[in-house]
């Protein structure tokens, strides 16, 4: 372990030998990637570290919405069903609408953890990718099932996409799920999205073609469309078929609807089997069903809860742990060998139209309020970031192995963690319904880079971040923070130790958690600033670690504004890796 120490400073600090700017090969083959982030849910249920199964292809996409804030004409107001059934029932329920809760206009199920935000808006789109790549998702399988093409907010993502990509990050890819009027919707995506070759290495190919979902002379009855074209295409049926063209060019699969005739070469995003049907190796897994017998979620029928057990036909009252995502899951992994790609339902819907029928029942179709919906993004209150959390954790276990190899970081002396450049940046853009905006101009420092390394007495941190580190101001406790899950009783959402909330000139404090958010000093370490460089040495036994048993969890965050409140390291500031993730060391 000599090679890792090195004076930075002469006669001040001895700190390892990860300085240089430029990674050499070695370095960058000891580069760390998402199958070493670790976490703990709400739950108690566990993430762990994991690694690639060689020769195993299999693929896990999202049903991706780009819709919110594209339709402001039907949505003069931020409408939010699961409020107004806490607050005002009856303006939700009035048949004839009113300012409150107006017919035929978009109302929110529940409010979003960031907000009730529009797809246009650059901040937004980099928190997704960031988060579906850490959860290491395939492909976005965006909603173009209404032949509705959103042409602002879809750029907005797939520029996005291109930059996190160009930064060496393995973000999903993108896939188009059209249905009605499939052929007329394909054309128009080919037309805006495809024929430049601007978007060329963004799209999911896993067949070398670029994958799209839509209805041809092959889909027999598996789509709505076709399934009951009489009824929605009098008086000479379905037609608007992908043309041979578009064929020629796609890679395309078959719309899929649950209430469909089995397809083996579609893809589905909602199946009501138990365990549900397999399209030559695709399963749907929703995180909750559509009714069984009427078209819409606020009917409140048991299969539609997030509770739902397909397997049992059971409800667990606590809906929150996910119990219909994880009987779908548990489904795939009883048959695992037969699957080799998995579509979730869904990721950001949120908001469905409130419609009367018979002049006096109001109904909502795909979503309802919290209990009775389908997103996996994380909420305000509920549900938090159970969903993602149990996302990230199922997909780990599909398409991974158990991480067996916890010694070779410790062998090869060093540990490099990178985290997404751009992702710290200010917010202002307006709300779904323009009629206020979000601001945050909480990023600060983007931290970009971090190593971590030990000796027989202490434990080394290297801290990157994109331009110079801000100066400490004298009182800030969110300044460049370590938070270290370690050992002991007491702790702060996992994290026993936290360092760096109080800086002094050369040295700072390594507090321990004594229950919540609340810290007691229990010792020093040593650090050091220069440019846009953190280097920090701590003693191994101020965080109950020896040589040999040093393996930690750890996340860096800078600026965290309600930094005692755990969902907030998902939004403001920036945190190495984001939410309760965290970077797994030695484990």
């Amino acid at each position: 372990m000599k090679r890792l120490l090195s004076i930075f400073i002469a006669g001040q600090i001895g700190f390892l030998a990860l300085g240089q700017d430029k990674d050499s090969p070695a370095t960058l083959k000891h580069r760390y990637s998402v199958m070493n982030l670790s976490a703990t849910d709400a739950l108690g249920r566990r993430i762990e570290t994991a690694r690639q199964v060689q020769g195993q292809e299999r693929y896990v996409g999202v049903f991706y919405s780009v819709w919110l804030g594209q339709h402001q004409a039907m949505q003069r107001e931020v409408y939010d069903i699961q409020r107004m059934l806490d607050t005002n029932p009856t303006a939700l329920n009035d048949p004839k609408g009113n300012p409150e809760s107006p017919l035929h206009e978009f109302h929110f199920w529940g409010e979003p953890l960031y907000g009730y935000y529009s797809m246009s808006d650059p901040w937004i789109v980099a928190r997704h990718i960031e988060l579906l790549t850490n959860a290491s998702i395939d492909y976005l399988c965006i909603d173009a099932t209404n032949n509705v093409v959103y042409e602002s907010s879809t750029r907005n993502l797939l520029d996005a996409l291109l930059n996190f990509q160009q930064q060496g990050f393995q973000v999903p890819k993108v896939v188009f799920y059209t249905n009605s009027h499939s052929g007329v919707t394909v054309d128009a995506l080919y037309e805006k999205f495809y024929k430049s070759g601007m978007y060329e290495e963004v799209w999911f190919k896993p067949n070398g073609k670029p994958m799209i979902v839509g209805i041809t002379e092959e889909n027999g009855k598996a789509s709505d469309q076709t399934r009951f074209e009489d009824d929605l295409h009098p008086p000479d049926g379905f037609k608007a078929f992908v043309t041979p063209a578009m064929k020629a060019y796609f890679d395309v699969r078959e719309s899929q609807w649950p209430n469909g005739e089995y397809n083996p070469n579609s893809i589905p995003w909602m199946s009501w089997q138990s365990p549900q049907w397999n399209h030559n190796g695709t399963v749907a897994v929703p995180v909750a069903q559509h009714s069984h017998s009427v078209i819409y979620a606020s009917s409140r029928h048991p299969e539609c809860n997030r509770g739902y057990n397909n397997a049992t036909k059971q409800v667990n009252p606590d809906w929150t742990a996910g119990t219909s995502f994880q009987t779908m899951w548990d489904a795939v992994f009883a048959s695992k060998q037969a699957v080799n790609n998995v579509l979730v339902t869904s990721f950001n819907e949120w908001m469905a139209i409130k419609y009367v029928r018979d002049s006096t029942d109001v109904f909502f179709v795909d979503v309802y309020n919290a209990a009775f919906s389908r997103d996996i993004e994380m909420m305000k209150g509920g549900y938090n970031d159970n969903f993602y959390l149990q996302l990230a954790q199922n997909v780990r276990k599909f398409k991974f192995a158990e991480n067996k190899d916890h010694d070779q970081q410790w062998e090869r002396g060093e540990a490099t963690y990178v985290d997404f450049a751009g992702d710290a940046i200010p917010r202002d853009f307006e709300n779904a319904a323009g009629t206020g905006r979000y601001t945050d101009q909480s990023n600060r420092n983007d931290i970009v880079e971090v190593k971590v390394a030990h000796d027989r007495k202490k434990l080394y941190f290297r801290i990157k971040t994109l331009a110079a580190i801000t100066p400490y101001n004298g009182t800030d406790l969110n300044w460049m923070n370590i938070l270290i899950r370690s050992t002991g009783d007491t702790h702060f959402e996992g994290y026993h130790y936290i360092i760096n909330r109080k800086p002094e000139s050369a040295r700072t404090t390594v507090e321990r958690s004594i229950g919540g958010y609340d810290w007691e000093k229990s010792g020093e370490a040593e650090y050091v600033v220069r440019g846009n460089v953190m280097q920090v040495a701590i003693p191994l036994e101020q965080l109950g670690l020896t040589p040999e048993n040093c393996g930690i969890e750890f996340k860096v965050a800078d600026h965290v504004t309600r930094y005692d409140d755990i969902m907030d390291y998902y939004v403001t500031g920036d945190s190495a890796p984001i939410g309760r993730l965290n970077f797994s060391y030695g484990k």
